[in-house]
């Protein structure tokens, strides 16, 4: 919602309400899982992680923010105000933090933002009914598959750009690393999918979609 506008102009919306600036380093803990959640953050710069550690030291990506974009709004609002993931900083990052009370009065000062701000709700319940779909499923052929068609509806080619690394891939699938290149291996042995570094190739997309139904 403020991907358009830089800290200057943002500090300048926010002029009036009470916030406060944090910097955090890469690798940095934002937010830690089950601390309580009261405040709305906004990325001025740089990039988080929203991820589950498991205590099988399995780690599950969730999704990653950029500058402008809000986190915690959803958890500060409910009647469970706590964290459910883990926030990170995966860069150097600034962010400013807002507690609820100032954030509903910008919201009802500003009806614009409000508009924006439902409808951002509105796709990140999407996003997460998503990484619910992907944790359903059962096999990890299944979550490859399920991943690489939403990506063919997304990109709408039958290759599909890796914007991120097999290591981040393999978070938000929720399987390890070493399982992924095994799967993806095989997959490639049957003639699913062939692939590069940065690209998989979907050679029989309606053998995915059967896997999908198994």
């Amino acid at each position: 919602m403020f991907k358009d506008k830089d800290k200057d102009e943002i500090l300048e919306l926010f002029k009036g309400y009470n916030y406060q600036l944090i910097n955090f380093n890469k690798n940095d803990i934002v937010a830690l899982e089950y601390e309580p959640c009261n405040k709305i953050g906004l990325i001025i710069s740089g990039i988080i992680d929203i991820k589950r550690m498991l205590s099988s030291n399995n780690t599950i990506h969730l999704s990653s923010l950029s500058s402008g974009s809000l986190f915690g709004e959803v958890i500060a609002f409910s009647d469970i105000n706590i964290y459910p993931a883990t926030v990170i900083s995966s860069t150097s990052s600034e962010i400013m933090f807002i507690n609820k009370i100032d954030f509903i009065k910008f919201c009802t000062d500003n009806t614009t933002f409000l508009n924006c701000f439902l409808n951002d709700l509105t796709n990140k319940i999407i996003t997460l009914n998503k990484s619910i779909t992907t944790l359903s499923l059962t096999s990890i052929r299944q979550k490859i598959s399920n991943f690489l068609l939403n990506e063919y509806k997304v990109q709408g080619s039958i290759f599909i750009k890796l914007n991120m690394t097999k290591q981040k891939l393999s978070e938000i699938l929720g399987i390890p690393r070493p399982s992924l290149s095994r799967e993806l291996i095989n997959m490639k042995e049957l003639g699913i999918i062939d692939y590069s570094r940065d690209f998989i190739k979907i050679l029989d997309k309606k053998k995915l979609e059967d896997l999908l139904t198994q």
